[in-house]
């Protein structure tokens, strides 16, 4: 059962942030204040569930407790590689809490029941922020690690306001330059001023590629030492086991035709549409269907242009699948349209299944991860004709490389001891078998 830390959706409880903005008085006040008193530490007799998982977990140190602070477990990218670092901490003895603005979500069922969900029940993630103080006051974790802008904000005023000795380290997934230039919303508008105003106080701070550092240190004027550029996890032999689950949908099964997979949001940035104008011109001349694994608002227009390109029949909208490893392995050729990345989790996932590549060469990480291009084909964003071409080369390529080599550099282990490591925990590995690289 979630413990619970929250309000719902209490702003009366909202500690005193003159205009929703934390001044530098603020700052110094909370730093200050921390360092003078400690409030004691809640009974944890209220919650014997709780002492009991952690007494089962026996870790080396009990003291290092990590808290891993996102709004949800929603179906995302991010969502998957933070549940993914929780478990790879938990496997080694570190206690873990996954502390959630409202605890929702698919990937909810995936989380093993050694790791507690702290729910801050939370209907806007600003009103996470007065249970996130007290789960900072009553459990006193020793790091704090966070993910997405909004969550990054809240958990650097919540480790100040707190007064507690909380080690705050936050991880920015996006580009956010290329965020802005895409999104209508005037309040995003105002995400790199308040980045400005916090980022600066995190102990320390994790881009998910180098490109996404890059673009933060320009946008919000970070110290480049600051910021640390750590790919997200892959958890390869999960993976690969769960690839070989069956499928029932009828593009599942052979038919003579070659099968191309996406996989990822139906939205904007996705840009499934040029994909989808992509594959007509493909389908011309080669024996093949396509598969996009994933759902969202762009449904209904993405289906209309499957109608009106008449592509029914070779064209499909699988839905969203917590598990989508099936289709990566069954792929004769995995194909991302992204018009922005921070870093796609899916292209190294399916790396890991065997499937050949072909992305564009989206801002930030694609190129990256197939290494400009020795590892995958890239292509410019939105370019019909270089995208077909692409998927024609690659279903043409007779030898492509072995891209599950790659994907073995993101494994989890590695991604986890260089997260400690910025944690200032340490790459120690406390229980559990050794797991080959």
């Amino acid at each position: 059962m979630p413990m619970s830390f929250g309000e719902d959706s209490d702003p009366s409880r909202m500690p005193p942030i003159a205009g929703g903005r934390l001044s530098a008085f603020a700052f110094r006040w909370a730093r200050d204040a921390r360092c003078r008193t400690r409030q004691q530490r809640a009974d944890r007799t209220a919650n014997p569930m709780k002492r009991m998982r952690q007494d089962a977990k026996a870790p080396v140190d009990p003291k290092a407790r990590i808290a891993v602070f996102i709004p949800s477990l929603r179906a995302g990218g991010t969502e998957r590689a933070m549940l993914t670092l929780a478990r790879e901490f938990d496997r080694r003895g570190l206690v873990t809490d996954l502390v959630l603005g409202r605890a929702v979500g698919d990937y909810l069922s995936l989380v093993p029941g050694s790791i507690d969900i702290v729910d801050l029940r939370a209907s806007r993630m600003l009103f996470s922020l007065p249970g996130l103080i007290r789960y900072l006051r009553a459990e006193r974790p020793r790091v704090m690690l966070s993910a997405l802008p909004h969550a990054n904000i809240l958990a650097i005023v919540s480790s100040f306001l707190s007064r507690q000795r909380v080690r705050t380290v936050i991880s920015e997934r996006s580009n956010l330059s290329r965020t802005l230039a895409d999104t209508k919303l005037i309040r995003e508008r105002f995400l790199p001023f308040l980045m400005r105003m916090t980022y600066g106080h995190a102990d320390r701070i994790i881009a998910v590629s180098h490109g996404v550092a890059d673009d933060l240190v320009r946008s919000i004027g970070l110290d480049p030492n600051s910021v640390d550029a750590i790919h997200n996890p892959l958890d390869i032999e999960y993976i690969q086991a769960q690839a070989g689950a069956p499928i029932d949908h009828p593009f599942a099964h052979e038919d003579g035709r070659l099968l191309l997979v996406a996989v990822g949001r139906l939205d904007f940035a996705k840009d499934h549409a040029t994909l989808i104008s992509s594959f007509s011109q493909v389908a011309r001349t080669r024996p093949v269907k396509l598969a996009i694994v994933g759902e969202g608002a762009l449904r209904t227009s993405l289906q209309a242009m499957i109608d009106d390109l008449e592509l029914q029949s070779s064209v499909a909208l699988v839905g969203f699948s917590k598990n989508p490893y099936p289709w990566m392995r069954r792929a004769a050729l995995f194909v991302h349209s992204s018009r922005r990345e921070g870093f796609p989790n899916t292209i190294i996932e399916a790396m890991a299944c065997g499937a050949p590549v072909v992305s564009t060469n989206c801002e930030s990480g694609p190129a990256e991860i197939l290494e400009d291009g020795r590892w995958g084909r890239l292509v410019a964003v939105g370019d019909v004709q270089a995208l077909a071409a692409a998927i024609v080369a690659g279903l043409d390529d007779a030898n492509p490389p072995d891209v599950r080599h790659r994907a073995r550099d993101f494994s989890v282990e590695k991604v986890a001891d260089a997260y400690l490591l910025a944690m200032g925990l340490g790459p120690a590995r406390t229980t559990g078998e050794e797991r080959p690289d």
